[in-house]
């Protein structure tokens, strides 16, 4: 748990060894690109060697250190046979390296936001992940739930070395969340590292990718628009990262020095992106995205820097971009799914954009007419805003009804593919395509059937259900007030460019407008909250698109009326404008993330887990109380006999039988041994949790009858 000397320099060198061959493998693959996006895709690859060939030796020899060995080893082997390839061309052929700062931020001025950025949330991540202050470990706000499970995962992955592994939560269970995410810290924590160690060092590196390969994404969309790019481009990350709708409003409407302002950093989960009581739901990224969903952190290192590489494809005809893009993209569903299925469908979209943009018959395709366009986006508009009062009735539409309409969307799209294949067919695109999509087929299928499509066939997961979270009875709102208070100044823009766009914005938005529709009529999993995981990637492109619309558009439009005013002068005061009141909800919520401080683990289950770690067997079962902070599923990753359904639930498990049995093992000593010996218990916890919990029978009994084997701190256990 808290590792040693020699095991935090063991696996920190482990983990650094792939990003260094990471980099050396794209030194040879991207000799002709820029040396800073290299590094980046070079640390995206030791990243993806280090998420997938320790498991596929895993699945060999188990989670075990010469899986780990043997993975190392095949890396080696691959960078060692690109640099044969590159016919005697050294690493650094050709190659600058300026280490002069002051350049380099006058070169990449977002330099000056993105380093800042990274370093908060280096801050919030140490101070929120378990430090262990005065024998407690504590947790930021975001932290206090999921981190939980996820340390679980990490510590029973490296301590049980069960492979394929299974929930620690929920024994016998094969897990099927996106482990990758998490055993990428277990091959880390597998050689002694710290527990905080493990869970921190890859989140630093996947926070560089992600923030690094967003910024030269929308960089390189805006190059390829032509013109400026580095003001727009900072903008764009800006009101990405920095998203926040109109929430401010609720703190602010009775001063900066009222409790109602105050207690953004005080209560618990009331913050302007984060205000349930509200309908306030549209999360921030930073906050409550990238610090405490891993798999959406890890999912996203991945899946940007896929869509550089698909841009880079398609721009300069590159077949290596396709099948290195493929490759990245076949290893999505185990690390992310949702990423998975967002760049599945997008992807449709890009196709249909590629071919018609490279056809000779693209001027048929013309700007549609400004009248035209208000109609579509009015019918669209109103569609919605109907649907959603329709939700609000007595009469709703029947899930299955809104499932349809989800199909149909998705129909839509399908049938635009295939003409635009037919009608724009050039051979070229679709063979480069064509290899993307096979080599993603071939090696993500096997996974999918394996681990995904078991997991997402319960009746949870797949099912319709209108504009996701806006749907609770008490504070459900119609539609477009729900995007003005969520989106705010964003679903303006965005409605904008639909109506007043030029055909670069439009074509950046078509793709991602599908998936989001999509998104608002057919859930992927049983949080319906968790749809957003698909909105955001929409939003990124929603961003690009409304950050050149006001770098440009808008000043063009003025300038076109008012002659005398200068276009500078306009960009100068929208931009102002709109990134104050685009990012000022996620700057509060930020401070309050940076000052959120519980106690997560109590001194005396810290120690328990401690004594469990080190006095018993990695896959031995303990009878504990489910709470959701167990420190012996998630410190020591040994096995409960039921963890929280709030993660279980959620996971598409049927854990109502466990749960049931776990309160009869604790409050019915008739039926206790049997139920200790069906679920193989070993170790009977009894704890202030449990006490709490459960009308606990029999603890005299237990005492006679089994061994006490730990007693410290209020805390006994029993060996059964």
């Amino acid at each position: 748990m808290f590792g040693s000397v020699l095991g935090n320099l063991v696996g920190i060198t482990y983990f650094l060894s792939f990003q260094i061959l990471g980099v050396c493998l794209a030194l040879y693959l991207f000799h002709k690109e820029k040396l800073g996006i290299t590094v980046l895709f070079g640390s995206v690859f030791g990243s993806f060697a280090f998420h997938w060939l320790p498991t596929l030796y895993a699945f060999l020899f188990n989670f075990t250190k010469t899986a780990h060995g043997m993975a190392l080893l095949t890396f080696i082997a691959i960078v060692y046979a690109a640099s044969l390839s590159a016919k005697k061309r050294t690493l650094l052929a050709g190659r600058k390296i300026d280490f002069n700062i002051k350049r380099m931020f006058s070169q990449d001025p977002i330099l000056f936001l993105l380093l800042p950025l990274f370093l908060y949330t280096v801050i919030v991540l140490l101070h929120s992940t378990i430090p262990y202050i005065d024998g407690v470990m504590h947790s930021g706000q975001s932290t206090f739930g999921d981190m939980n499970m996820h340390l679980g995962f990490i510590s029973s992955i490296a301590n049980q070395k069960v492979f394929p592994p299974e929930y620690s939560i929920l024994p016998g269970t094969q897990l099927a969340y996106p482990f990758l995410s998490d055993s990428i810290s277990s091959s880390v924590y597998i050689f002694g590292t710290s527990l905080r160690m493990a869970y921190l060092l890859p989140m630093f590196f996947a926070m560089l990718q992600v923030f690094f390969s967003v910024y030269i994404l929308a960089k390189r969309i805006y190059q390829s628009y032509g013109g400026s790019y580095r003001g727009k481009s900072i903008l764009a990350f800006a009101l990405f990262f920095f998203n926040g709708g109109l929430g401010f409003v609720y703190f602010l409407n009775e001063g900066l020095f009222s409790e109602n302002f105050t207690r953004i950093f005080t209560a618990f989960y009331e913050t302007p992106t984060n205000y349930v009581q509200s309908n306030i739901q549209w999360h921030n990224i930073i906050c409550d995205m990238l610090i405490p969903q891993r798999a959406t952190l890890f999912g996203w290192a991945m899946l940007f820097p896929i869509f550089i590489l698909l841009h880079k494809a398609v721009t300069e005809s590159s077949r290596k971009c396709f099948v290195i893009a493929g490759l990245l993209s076949a290893g999505l569903p185990l690390i992310h799914t949702h990423s998975f299925l967002a760049l599945g469908i997008l992807c449709a979209g890009f196709v249909i954009l590629n071919l018609i943009n490279f056809s000779s018959k693209r001027t048929l395709t013309k700007r549609v007419p400004l009248s035209a366009r208000i109609i579509l986006t009015a019918v669209l508009l109103c569609g919605l805003n109907y649907i959603s009062i329709r939700q609000m009735s007595d009469t709703p539409l029947d899930a299955d009804v809104i499932f349809r309409i989800g199909l149909a969307i998705a129909a839509i799209l399908i049938f635009l593919f295939v003409l635009a294949l037919i009608y724009f067919f050039d051979k070229k695109i679709v063979t480069n395509w064509g290899i993307f999509l096979c080599l993603v087929l071939i090696l993500a299928l096997p996974i999918l059937f394996t681990f995904t499509f078991q997991q997402a066939s319960g009746e949870n997961f797949v099912r319709g259900s209108f504009n996701w979270a806006n749907s609770s009875p008490e504070s459900m709102d119609n539609y477009l007030i729900f995007y003005c208070k969520n989106l705010g100044i964003m679903f303006i823009l965005t409605i904008a460019v639909f109506l007043f766009g030029n055909k670069k914005q439009i074509q950046t938005i078509l793709p991602a407008t599908f998936l989001w529709l999509i998104a608002e009529f057919v859930l992927f999993q049983p949080n319906s909250y968790d749809n957003n995981k698909l909105m955001l990637v929409c939003y990124f492109f929603f961003c690009v698109a409304a950050a050149d619309f006001v770098w440009d558009t808008i000043p063009q439009f003025v300038h076109r009326i008012l002659p005398r005013i200068q276009k500078k002068l306009t960009r100068g005061v929208v931009v102002s404008i709109v990134a104050f009141v685009g990012v000022l909800a996620a700057v509060l919520t930020m401070g309050r993330e940076a000052v959120a401080d519980f106690e997560l683990y109590g001194s005396p289950y810290i120690k328990l887990a401690q004594w469990a770690e080190e006095n018993t067997r990695p896959d031995d079962i303990f009878l504990t109380d489910n709470n959701h902070n167990n420190t012996i599923a998630a410190l020591s990753g040994r096995n409960i006999v039921c963890g929280t359904g709030t993660f279980l639930y959620f996971h598409g498990l049927n854990y109502q039988k466990q749960e049931a049995d776990l309160r009869r093992m604790y409050e019915e000593p008739a039926s206790r041994n049997d139920l200790l010996a069906e679920y193989d218990v070993s170790y009977i916890v009894i704890g202030p949790y449990e006490l709490s919990n459960y009308q606990i029978q029999g603890i005299q009994q237990m005492a006679d009858e089994y061994e006490l084997v730990y007693n410290e701190d209020g805390i006994l256990v029993f060996s059964v």
